[in-house]
């Protein structure tokens, strides 16, 4: 298994909940009877309930409130599930953009003609910036590493690199 699952609107008591997790965790530890070390999943709650971790320990809680259950600075359940629904909304969103694997390798094979050739033009780009320094210390480079990171472009790829401009000395003169 290589995906971590997102649990949404189960009640931990839901008999569905306990089959999935269930085979979950027999599938990463061959008995469904033990925990995890590792964390399999994910649960939004609408409230926090830290009683969950003893019964749950490889499916992390993510309460919309993180006050305590019974605490009088607990929120409604309505306040709750609308932070839910912006919390998913905001989700949809970020996984929705259509260009977030242009320039991610591991989806070069997946291109029709078109966008095989807007990507080799932006990795031509990005080359050009790998070999040069100066533009990559320029004030609106933030923006341009900004657009390739978000279209894929890994974090460590030459093009991002902090550039290896020579700092003026002392002196005022370059060093």
């Amino acid at each position: 298994m290589t995906k971590h699952l997102c649990f949404v609107g189960f009640s931990l008591q839901d008999p569905n909940f306990s089959e999935v997790a269930e085979t979950v965790r027999a599938t990463l530890t061959g008995d469904s009877s033990t925990a995890s070390r590792n964390l399999f999943g994910s649960l939004l709650s609408l409230h926090n309930r830290p009683f969950l971790a003893e019964l749950w320990p490889d499916v992390q809680q993510v309460p919309m409130d993180m006050a305590d259950a019974s605490g009088p600075d607990r929120l409604s359940s309505a306040q709750c599930a609308r932070r839910l629904d912006i919390f998913l909304d905001k989700v949809s969103l970020d996984a929705s953009t259509p260009t977030r694997h242009l320039l991610d390798p591991n989806f070069s094979g997946v291109f029709d003609k078109q966008q095989r050739e807007l990507r080799e033009a932006l990795l031509l780009f990005e080359a050009e910036l790998a070999s040069r320094p100066d533009a990559r210390a320029a004030a609106g480079f933030e923006a341009v590493s900004a657009l390739l990171r978000g279209l894929g472009l890994p974090a460590d790829s030459p093009g991002l690199a902090e550039p290896d401009v020579p700092q003026p000395d002392e002196e005022g003169g370059n060093g």
